[in-house]
């Protein structure tokens, strides 16, 4: 890379980090979040390494990660999430170097950086304890030592690593495959490649045997999708509009989701027009995108924005070489030409009016996601305040036991070393026949209910079987959760 490269590319993960770090200390724990993380603790604390006695259904690597870190920092919620800080973080240079390494092109690669910094999705996620942020940036690091021919074996180690974090890595295994074979014009290196990934892989399947004395995990997982299958007719327009929604959701305000299909037919095209490496690795990653895109479309999978985020970086190279193409066509009167400084000034005024136009367009959107205002990933308010109840009832004795049928997995991380039992009800017929049976028992007997008309039949079976809900603590978002305490 040019030396105005390798002095901005800097800027720009300072860019990052600026835009990532709130959002480590002011959200708060989705519901799965709060799972993993409980999982994490239960390794950190070594009482049950190997999650043996949990219904795991993803991968482990980043909860050995995560439990790392809890020994060093305490049990605090951003522990558990610097993991995917540091990841998405460390993407913005990674998806750069694979820009450089395809194209030999400063320009794409700063502007890919870019839109990687910016983009809204990756930093609402980076502060948070899903499994995808990690995954998204392993992956592109596995793509990068795919480009370098020595590096076949870290490739497949860091790929090993991407599916020892969640199985939605087999995804990428074509688009591996192609670059393999684009830049060695064939499989010589295949060889090499599954040396690095057999490790990790027989790493995973022993872990999960010596859990569970099988491998389990994998149907765990799709048992909890319902199963896989191709979707029926009439679900074809219903999950195209759902997931196009996703799309925006994910990538930004409309006129962004516009600049992303544009980019797509700009690559096209361009790969046309006489075919040369370069070009077939714009196809390759563009019919990927597109493959990627149509296999959730109709595979009858969960629409759920988290699932395009590893492919939000590859989307952000399309965007970028696809102005870099533009930028080309627009030099091409000089590219011919003696005058190597104007051909020069004429790219480097390009490359800043690319700069300029890109943080116009996704600025607004980052500064939402910095905020935690964002449509998708963490939020300040995604518990609803489950984290001041927990503090509320800290201190409580053995023998208080807690009734709820939402936030269980916030409880499990909350309660992990507390004395307060907490007791799931199925449904509010159950609560009042535990009530019934147990409710006179010694100890105080909590609630927790949604501030929402969806807590009126808990409220009804609570008066049925004989208690009082005596309002003990609110929460302070809207909607929040109240905290009863239950008087016979």
């Amino acid at each position: 890379m040019s030396k105005v490269s390798k002095l901005l590319l800097p800027v720009l993960v300072w860019i990052a980090a600026i835009l990532r770090w709130p959002a480590l200390f002011a959200n708060h724990y989705h519901a799965d979040e709060a799972l993993f993380s409980s999982w994490a603790r239960s390794i950190a604390v070594w009482r049950d390494p190997l999650l043996a006695n949990q219904l795991v259904d993803k991968p482990p690597f980043l909860f050995y990660l995560q439990a790392s870190l809890y020994p060093l920092f305490g049990a605090v919620e951003w522990a558990s999430r610097l993991p995917n800080l540091i990841a998405s973080i460390l993407i913005v240079p990674l998806i750069a170097v694979f820009a450089w390494r395809l194209y030999r092109d400063p320009v794409t690669a700063l502007l890919a950086a870019l839109v990687v910094a910016l983009s809204p999705a990756l930093i609402a996620y980076s502060a948070t304890a899903f499994t995808d942020p990690l995954l998204a940036s392993l992956i592109i690091l596995a793509l990068i030592l795919v480009t370098k021919p020595s590096r076949p074996v870290l490739s497949g180690l860091a790929f090993g690593l991407a599916l020892s974090t969640k199985y939605q890595a087999l995804l990428f295994l074509p688009l591996i495959f192609g670059l393999i074979w684009l830049q060695t014009g064939g499989m010589r290196p295949w060889r090499r490649w599954l040396a690095g990934f057999l490790p990790a892989l027989l790493g995973l399947v022993f872990w999960e045997i010596a859990r569970a004395g099988t491998t389990v995990i994998w149907s765990n997982q799709i048992n909890n999708f319902g199963g896989l299958r191709l979707i029926y007719s009439w679900e074809l327009l219903p999950r195209l509009s759902a997931w196009l929604d996703q799309w925006q959701i994910v990538i930004g305000p409309t006129y962004l989701l516009i600049l992303f299909f544009f980019t797509i037919i700009v690559i096209l095209l361009n790969g046309l027009i006489s075919p040369s490496k370069r070009k077939l690795v714009d196809l390759l990653l563009a019919l990927y995108l597109v493959a990627y895109a149509a296999f959730h479309w109709l595979v009858a999978v969960p629409v759920w924005d988290r699932y395009m985020l590893p492919v939000l970086p590859l989307a952000a190279l399309l965007l970028a070489r696809a102005i870099s193409i533009v930028i080309n066509w627009l030099i091409r009167p000089w590219r011919h030409s003696r005058l190597d400084m104007q051909k020069n000034s004429s790219q480097l005024f390009s490359l800043i009016m690319s700069f300029i136009i890109l943080l116009a367009l996704f600025g607004p959107a980052a500064g939402q996601a910095r905020s935690g205002t964002w449509a998708s990933g963490g939020s300040p308010t995604a518990d609803q305040g489950a984290w001041q109840i927990a503090n509320y009832l800290a201190d409580e004795p053995y023998g208080t036991v807690l009734y709820d049928h939402w936030y269980s997995w916030h409880w499990r991380y909350h309660f992990f070393d507390k004395a307060v039992y907490v007791s799931w009800f199925a449904h509010p017929s159950a609560l009042a026949e535990d009530l019934r049976a147990f409710g006179r028992n010694a100890g105080s007997r909590y609630v927790v209910l949604p501030d929402a008309p969806t807590s009126q039949p808990v409220r009804r079976a609570v008066s049925d079987a004989g208690f009082m809900l005596e309002e003990e603590f609110r929460t302070d978002y809207q909607p929040g959760l109240i905290l009863y305490r239950l008087k016979s």
